[in-house]
């Protein structure tokens, strides 16, 4: 199953999933980003009541949470006839079975925007989050004239919200051809509404935009407004994929469903949210909307998959609006009711955090599940092993088909090696739950590197072991096709041949590389002299920081895990590459053992001792609550294998991340006094950030590393 965007409604199908599991169903989350922006706060989020982590929900924990796979990209083709879906930056995915609830764009096509135009859509509503901080650079210190184009509701609580922010820096212009139209809108609300604006200044000015410049709109009836900066809160429309599929659409566009949410023409694809239209009974574009259609979506998911008969959506008529206006005021309208009061305000809080507690974890492992099966699920007795175990011939076929020659599976393959010596190095990762396998892929082959290039090495060619998940056809067909050009993508890099190959179906995932090099340079451990320099090509932490992670902490948000992420597939070649220019002969790789263990052999090695400085710098994520309070797994061997070669205070905020092993983490390098300039540039022009200097080496003494206090 396929999930295709994080809104309202995907989100609860996967909430489901967190307490149920289907046995034979593997899910998949395709998002443009890490977090999912909840509307319904987001005017609060502008005006500063509520914080960016307080609205959103964390897609990949959610994700880790329910045992599906996350994917970060966007998709570019819906192809019904084979069931495939083709994205921006990752090979396609096939489904089974599909849902749709991806939002929907700013309808712009009757305005034409100037390129030089400070131009902000508010939908997607990500898109408005995401650009707050420009629109702060730009109202900075100057009254401004806004412009925002739409004239519903939520036209309205942006502009509250935007006064708030900016409290006197504003001159908001509400410019729409229908302004306040919607049908629930009782009089009364309209009259409050109105009444609010005009009371902090805001003008309406009815009338439909054609054309946005730099500095002022132009209307249709040819009158024009001057303006600094303009935000477009037009009516819906949805991504060019959706409508250049086969997908039935309605009259304005969006895809027709019936009662029970499914396609009108594909009963494999559930659409919700903005981008449906209910078959005979159209209504508004609404969060409210989606929230009750991801009620009905996540039961006749589960219905379907289990072979049962799935059940109706019956979208209400009328819905209970509540907008923001004053600090700690909204406005409540409900069919005749309209009440503006700080009891609305509380309400509304209430509703909200409501809904979006439901997808905080806090510190929770996986919860228990109630079990169910696919309709039509295989349930075999016990999984082959040995060599019974292996992917399907057809899966590896059709995959080296578009990869290679070696369509016939030659037992081994001739590789050339201008060297009498070879580097070789192999190394086992199990596969992070939740994570996309493309990105895994890549991660495993820099970690394999590392050992390569701490030994003065490039790497010219591997073998690959993949281990994918008991699965047949469309999720066999995944995993082994984003692991391998997850790889490739990596080794085609450093022009390194994948020589041979071998898979087999496991109950955990995971990448064994054997990658093969050959020396270029002479480098070792022992080489290292009194005053030599140390430093780290980027900081360290991956081990406490995915513990803390996928234990559900709070304190690590979804923009944590991404630059946790980042530094996992941030490789090491160009540092070594510095460092081997600015003349240094002894480096390691940061890796399982942690940095403590790797410090300790060159000092044993070199017959030295070594002093460090340890500050915040070091670190990925510089709170160091998490440092104290989560441990990776492999953190208490590492403690004890070193210890007693080490002299720290007991107290020293940062001694866990001696211990504290690394995926992919940096390389460790030795750099003489006279040439840190050198190489600090170096460094610099290849990868656009400092290298991280931590200590020197110093005469032999009892100890081998020695720590600030």
């Amino acid at each position: 199953m396929v999930l295709i965007g994080g809104g309202h409604a995907n989100v609860q199908v996967l909430k489901k999933l967190c307490m149920n599991s289907i046995k034979g169903l593997h899910t998949i989350l395709i998002s443009e980003h890490f977090e999912a922006i909840y509307s319904g706060m987001t005017p609060g989020y502008i005006h500063k009541d509520f914080s960016k982590k307080e609205i959103s929900i964390d897609l990949q924990r959610l994700c880790y949470n329910a045992g599906a796979t996350f994917i970060q990209d966007k998709v570019i083709k819906l192809d019904t006839d084979h069931k495939e879906l083709q994205l921006q930056n990752f090979p396609p995915i096939y489904y089974d079975l599909l849902s749709i609830n991806t939002g929907s764009i700013s309808d712009t096509k009757k305005i034409k925007i100037e390129k030089s135009s400070k131009c902000f859509f508010v939908k997607p509503i990500s898109s408005l989050v995401k650009n707050l901080s420009r629109i702060d650079q730009i109202i900075k210190n100057k009254k401004n004239k806004i412009a925002i184009i739409g004239g519903g509701v939520a036209t309205y609580e942006l502009a509250f919200s935007l006064i708030r922010r900016y409290e006197s820096n504003l001159e908001i212009t509400i410019l729409g051809k229908n302004i306040l139209k919607e049908k629930n809108l009782n009089k009364k609300t309209k009259k409050n509404l109105k009444e609010i604006a005009k009371n902090l200044n805001i003008r309406e000015y009815p009338g439909e935009v054609i054309s946005i410049s730099e500095k002022n709109l132009i209307l249709k009836n040819g009158d024009k407004i001057d303006c600094d900066l303009s935000l477009v809160s037009t009516g819906a429309s949805i991504e060019t994929w959706i409508l250049e599929s086969k997908l039935i659409r309605d009259e304005n566009g969006f895809i027709k469903v019936n009662k029970n949410l499914l396609s009108t023409n594909e009963k494999n694809i559930f659409v919700t949210g903005d981008a449906c239209s209910i078959d005979n009974k159209p209504r508004p574009k609404s969060g409210v909307m989606a929230v009750r259609q991801g009620e009905v979506l996540k039961e006749n998911i589960f219905l379907k998959l289990t072979g049962k008969n799935l059940i109706k959506f019956k979208p209400q008529k009328n819905w209970l609006y509540l907008i923001g206006t004053y600090k700690n005021y909204a406005l409540l309208n409900y069919f005749f009711l309209s009440f503006h009061s700080r009891w609305c305000w509380r309400l509304k809080v209430w509703i909200d955090k409501n809904f979006i507690n439901n997808f905080k974890f806090t510190n929770n492992l996986r919860m228990t599940k109630r079990n169910f099966e696919l309709e039509n699920f295989k349930n075999t007795i016990m999984h082959c092993q040995g060599c019974g175990s292996k992917v399907s011939k057809n899966t590896l076929v059709n995959y080296i088909k578009k990869t290679s020659d070696n369509i016939y599976l030659k037992d081994s393959s001739i590789v050339n090696n201008k060297s009498l010596q070879i580097l070789q190095t192999i190394d086992h990762i199990k596969l992070f739950s939740s994570l996309n396998p493309f990105d895994f892929g890549k991660i495993s082959y820099l970690h394999s590197q590392n050992d390569i290039l701490a030994a003065g090495g490039v790497v010219k060619s591997l073998s690959v072991s993949l281990s994918v998940p008991f699965s047949e056809n469309s999720v066999e067909k995944f995993y082994l096709e984003y692991f391998m050009e997850g790889i490739r993508f990596e080794a085609d890099k450093n022009h390194c041949v994948i020589s041979s190959g071998h898979s087999y179906k496991s109950q955990e995932p995971g990448i064994t590389l054997t990658l093969n090099g050959e020396i270029e340079s002479n480098v070792s451990k022992n080489s290292a002299k009194v005053g030599d320099l140390i430093y780290l090509s980027k900081p360290l932490g991956t081990g406490y920081l995915l513990a803390a992670y996928f234990n559900n902490s709070e304190m690590l948000s979804g923009d944590d895990f991404e630059k946790i992420l980042n530094n996992l597939k941030k490789g090491n070649y160009f540092t070594v590459n510095s460092a081997k220019k600015s003349g240094s002969q002894t480096m390691t790789d940061i890796s399982g053992f942690g940095l403590s263990s790797h410090l300790i052999d060159i000092c044993l090695s070199s017959n030295l001792s070594s002093e460090l400085i340890l500050s915040s710098d070091i670190l990925i994520n510089s709170n160091i609550d998490l440092l104290r309070i989560f441990k990776s797994t492999g953190f208490d061997n590492n403690q004890k294998s070193s210890s007693e070669y080490i002299k720290i205070s007991e107290n020293h905020p940062l001694k866990n991340i001696l211990f504290d092993p690394q995926t992919n983490g940096p390389m460790l390098i030795t750099i003489n006094k006279q040439n840190q300039k050198k190489f600090e540039n170096y460094f610099s022009n290849e990868t656009d950030i400092k290298p991280i200097l931590i200590g020197r080496f110093i005469d032999k003494l009892e100890k081998a590393i020695y720590v600030n206090e």
